[in-house]
């Protein structure tokens, strides 16, 4: 009897150890799950205050369009670690919502026309281009009903949503999505998305919580931006923009250049009195020519003041290095210590070899350039990679940006331009855009390089219905004649 009791206490204490054993292996994974829960939050809330700080800095730059668009944008999508976002703003005039940034995985957010559909077999970047320059009426599909209900809504798949209407493509289905209307006071001002695939993200209420922060954070620096746009606006001095307007025009090419082989043309317009532009052209060492375009984040007397500062600075590197990657890192040394930290410079550069066999391009940040072959009748993009001037004092700069050579057949033209060509925006909001640029560029490149830019040029024209771009335009065409 004694036995069988000992046997039995020893039962109960293996039970109870074990149990023991079993609570505490739940309380540790408990813990461990809690400091993860609290990690991700403290993750979160450090995204968060990233995205407001940039925010609040936007405000008071004077480039606030796209890049404001852009940091909201890209910001909203990492602190929800989204897969991509949009924002569309109201264009009062036509009521209206116009997507203003539109990043790369964003799924559609609206219903995919037929024809677009058809067209995506055949080339996939439809789409995306479609989705950039596509407004929606405010009382029209998903969006228009979230604008007009005024409510942020968590969409748990797109892929069911009746409001896109149907057929749905691919790119919709098992998506989720966050959506938000952007107002401040009684202004309304647009929407904001983001969305993720199902198999990758699923947004809780404390990211459904953290999203609409994000709604209340944008739409009030929108409206700051609007209103120190304005204030700005007023206390410029006309009289003395004028004059540093005439002798910035000084500082620019006044003809074109003459280089055996080739025929070249160039064009500077201002959206304002000053330009934050500028173009020029180098001859040398060893018979060697070289033609720069840039473009200065900003506009008014700042950016005026820092065209100069390049162009000074390229004309006397350009003599001495060996390389236009070499040249544009000599620049940025020169200039990134000297700039406020909310501005810099993008900027291509090329040099012609002497006998015309061979070019070599440098990017720093700047738009790709775009060859039209003429034997083929087709546009390549040539995009070496590179960080604009400005961003970093040097090391990072100088790592990142490369040169990329090319050679040129006779009849093929090369056309370097700034992004006042391809953002600039009709009445309705809708950008210019690459695709279009390249397909003015084949159409007048067999006319020669003054066709390509009065071309383009009348093009836009015609585009803005006669209002006046928001941004500075600027274009360089290069044609090899032998």
């Amino acid at each position: 009897m004694t036995t069988a009791l000992l046997v039995l206490i020893v039962l109960l204490m293996t039970a109870g150890l074990v149990m023991l054993a079993k609570v505490a292996r739940q309380q540790k994974h408990a813990l461990v799950a809690l400091r993860a829960e609290e990690e991700a939050i403290v993750a979160e809330e450090r995204r968060m205050f990233h995205y407001l700080h940039d925010l609040g800095e936007a405000i008071w730059r004077d480039d606030q369009q796209a890049s404001m668009y852009r940091l909201i944008v890209e910001g909203a999508v990492r602190v929800t670690q989204s897969t991509g976002g949009a924002l569309y703003l109201l264009d009062e005039a036509t009521q209206q919502l116009v997507p203003r940034h539109y990043s790369d995985f964003c799924a559609p957010l609206i219903a995919v026309p037929e024809r677009v559909q058809q067209q995506m077999k055949e080339n996939s970047a439809t789409l995306l281009s479609t989705l950039r320059m596509h407004a929606v009426t405010v009382d029209q599909g998903l969006l228009g009903g979230i604008f007009t209900q005024q409510k942020t809504e968590l969409i748990p798949d797109l892929g069911v949503e009746a409001r896109l209407g149907s057929p749905l493509i691919p790119s919709q289905q098992n998506v989720i999505a966050m959506i938000g209307p952007l107002s401040f006071g009684t202004r309304q001002l647009g929407v904001l998305a983001v969305t993720s695939s199902k198999n990758s993200r699923s947004y809780n209420a404390n990211d459904f919580e953290v999203f609409n922060s994000l709604i209340e954070q944008s739409a009030f620096a929108l409206a700051n931006a609007m209103s120190h746009q304005e204030a700005a606006k007023n206390r410029m001095d006309q009289q003395e923009l004028l004059n540093a307007s005439q002798i910035q025009k000084v500082l620019l090419p006044d003809r074109d250049p003459d280089v055996p082989g080739f025929v070249i043309a160039g064009k500077n317009i201002p959206a304002r009195t000053l330009s934050g532009d500028y173009f020029d052209y180098f001859k040398l060492p060893d018979g060697r020519f070289g033609a720069v375009i840039a473009d200065v984040s900003g506009k008014g007397l700042g950016a005026a003041m820092i065209t100069v500062m390049c162009r000074t600075l390229m004309r006397a590197k350009s003599q001495t290095a060996t390389s236009p990657s070499a040249v544009l890192a000599a620049v940025n040394r020169q200039i990134a210590p000297d700039i406020r930290e909310d501005m810099f410079i993008t900027m291509s550069y090329v040099v012609v070899d002497q006998d015309g066999s061979k070019l070599t391009l440098s990017r720093a940040g700047h738009n790709a350039a775009l060859l039209w072959r003429k034997a083929t009748g087709k546009v390549e993009a040539i995009h070496p990679p590179g960080l604009g001037v400005g961003i970093d004092k040097g090391a990072v700069f100088e790592r990142v940006t490369k040169d990329e050579s090319f050679e040129m057949q006779p009849g093929d033209c090369l056309l370097l331009y700034t992004d006042g060509v391809n953002e600039a925006m009709d009445p309705k909001g809708i950008e210019f855009g690459e695709e279009r640029v390249q397909e003015e560029l084949a159409k007048h490149a067999p006319h020669g390089p003054k066709a390509v830019i009065g071309g383009i040029i009348a093009d836009l024209e015609h585009f803005l219905k006669g209002r006046r771009s928001h941004d500075d335009i600027t274009l360089i065409a290069m044609q090899k004649t032998a």
